[in-house]
C-alpha cells in the first residue's frame, strides 16, 4: 500500500465536526439547484465534517461567511492541497473557527 493511499486511509475516520479545510475546483461556482458560487478570490475554506466515508473521504459543509453553507459531497482527503480536496488542519485543533484564515489566490 502507497503512502498517500496509508495516509488517506488512516484519515478515514474523521471526527464528525471536525474542523478541516477544503481546497476549492474548477467547477465549483457552477449553477447548483440553488445558486451559491463560491468567491472568486478564495481559494481555501473552512469547513465542518458532516459524515465519513471509506478511504478519507467525507461530506463537508464549507463556511463562507459572505454566502453561508455550502455542502460537498464525498470530498477525498489529500495530504497536500490540491484543488476538490481536504486536508487537516496545521497546528490548533481546538475546533476554533476564529483560527482558520481562508488563503487567497
Amino acid at each position: 500500500m502507497s503512502t498517500a493511499t496509508r495516509e488517506a486511509t488512516e484519515r478515514s475516520e474523521a471526527v464528525l465536526g471536525e474542523i478541516v479545510l477544503y481546497h476549492a475546483k474548477d467547477g465549483d461556482d457552477a449553477a447548483e439547484l440553488v445558486a451559491f458560487p463560491l468567491c472568486a478570490d478564495m481559494t481555501t475554506f473552512a469547513a465542518i465534517v458532516t459524515r465519513s466515508h471509506a478511504r478519507g473521504m467525507v461530506d463537508l459543509m464549507i463556511l463562507d461567511p459572505s454566502r453561508g453553507p455550502m455542502p460537498r459531497w464525498k470530498v477525498p482527503y489529500s495530504t497536500e492541497p490540491r484543488p476538490g480536496t481536504w486536508t487537516a488542519r496545521e497546528g490548533d485543533a481546538s475546533g476554533d473557527v476564529a483560527s482558520v484564515r481562508p488563503s487567497h489566490s
